[in-house]
């Protein structure tokens, strides 16, 4: 009997003991309902005291880019999002606004209505150990992001959608990764009439290699919304090509040794990387195929051995690539009367009100614009691209600025198609005349 009473007194001290403590705890944590940090901060303290299950603390900082954990704690870190458009870089073509002081950069912003600037992170580097500047290879002047910030730096953007007006849709289409002469030809007239010339178009944001639109199939969505953007007006760098007119705040042109409108346009260069790399690649974002113009051709023969390699004169195939000191461009073939018909992203296409832009199109290199090729380009740009035909005339090449190979680089490729390396050619596109090449390409064999 005693020893029961003692079991049922045992039970009663605990079960005393339970509740107070119970009541100790709903009391020292039953408050009104408080801002989320210091209800972290509560609930952190009452599970290390009691040793209860409780959320860690770390769970609820990843939720700081929401307005009330901001106004309630500004000193927690983390992360804050919001949405810009980006409206350029502070005091763009001033002496020192230049690449090798990045890191003092500031970038425009418009934020609700307001102008802010903020610094990005240059902390990621490349294989080589340089800046590899992810967030301004992103970055495009008038389009709207959702900026991550942290301590009013830049960590990383994300681009809002936004579709152009009307689809774009080449008036001739290549297919990635089809492997031919004929291909790389379709693939390279892709952007004709439509890609306006940029300096460094095609080039990353640091001027070392590809830009993502390089690196991506089909015609950039960029391209063409610039192109629109644009009119007979538009000019790369100096209005009527006057040096003493030259103006930072309505050029185009990569003022400080970087990039700025990498996106908007292609280059020579850009322009042969992205061909190159639609007609090799069936996937967005591999390497890239941009480098210097004047060793492109070098490049792609000793490099990647896909051809031959010459700087002797010989006739000039459809689908082959010279690079001449400052340039490179297509060839689509030789005429009869010895002009030659090219594909080229040049600044040669001076517009009607002459001023110096163009883009990629058809051209010639002959002694007039009576001669076959300059005909020929004519004729198909003002048929397949009046908007662009409007805008800009042909260009037509001087054979001795265009056949003249200066230095131990430039060059002539030509395509191997025997040995598998580079381009097959069971089409016969390397015996076709221009004329024929033109006619295939744009539906009328």
């Amino acid at each position: 009997m005693k020893k029961n009473i003692v079991i049922l007194g045992m039970i009663t001290i605990i079960m005393v003991t339970v509740t107070v403590f119970l009541l100790v705890k709903t009391l020292s944590s039953g408050k009104s309902e408080p801002a989320a940090s210091v209800s972290v901060t509560a609930t952190s303290t009452t599970a290390a005291t009691s040793g209860s299950e409780t959320e860690p603390i770390t769970s609820a900082t990843t939720e700081n880019n929401t307005s009330a954990f901001s106004e309630a704690s500004q000193d927690l870190p983390g992360i804050q999002t919001i949405e810009a458009k980006f409206l350029g870089v502070q005091n763009y073509g001033a002496p020192e606004i230049k690449k090798e002081n990045a890191e003092q950069f500031r970038y425009r912003f418009e934020v609700n209505g307001v102008e802010k600037t903020y610094v990005i992170d240059n902390s990621l580097l490349d294989a080589d150990g340089n800046p590899a500047y992810p967030v301004q290879n992103k970055l495009k002047e008038g389009y709207s992001f959702q900026l991550s910030i942290k301590d009013e730096v830049i960590l990383d953007v994300s681009e809002i959608p936004s579709q152009l007006p009307t689809p774009y849709h080449p008036v001739v289409s290549g297919t990635p990764g089809e492997k031919t002469v004929m291909n790389f030809i379709k693939t390279s007239l892709m952007p004709v009439g439509t890609a306006l010339y940029v300096f460094g178009g095609g080039w990353d944001w640091q001027d070392t290699g590809s830009a993502i639109q390089a690196r991506t199939l089909g015609v950039s969505d960029d391209w063409v919304r610039f192109f629109t953007s644009q009119d007979e007006n538009y000019t790369f760098r100096d209005r009527n090509d006057d040096k003493s007119l030259r103006d930072p705040k309505t050029s185009y042109y990569p003022f400080g040794g970087y990039n700025e409108y990498y996106y908007a346009g292609l280059d020579c260069s850009g322009f042969v990387g992205w061909a190159i790399y639609n007609t090799f690649e069936t996937e967005d974002g591999r390497s890239g195929y941009v480098g210097s113009s004047t060793k492109m051709a070098k490049r792609f023969a000793e490099e990647y051995g896909w051809g031959s390699f010459t700087q002797k004169a010989s006739p000039l195939l459809p689908g082959d690539i010279v690079s001449i000191k400052g340039h490179v461009w297509i060839s689509l073939g030789t005429c009869e009367d010895g002009s030659v018909l090219i594909v080229h992203s040049t600044n040669g296409f001076v517009s009607r009100t002459g001023q110096p832009g163009g883009g990629v199109g058809l051209g010639a290199i002959g002694s007039s614009k009576e001669c076959e090729a300059y005909k020929l380009a004519d004729q198909y740009m003002s048929k397949f691209y009046p908007e662009w035909y409007r805008r800009y005339s042909v260009s037509l090449s001087n054979p001795d600025k265009y056949f003249t190979i200066e230095g131990e680089d430039a060059g002539h490729f030509s395509w191997d198609t025997t040995s598998g390396q580079g381009l097959s050619d069971a089409l016969g596109a390397q015996n076709m005349k221009p004329s024929e090449i033109l006619k295939y390409c744009f539906g009328e064999k």
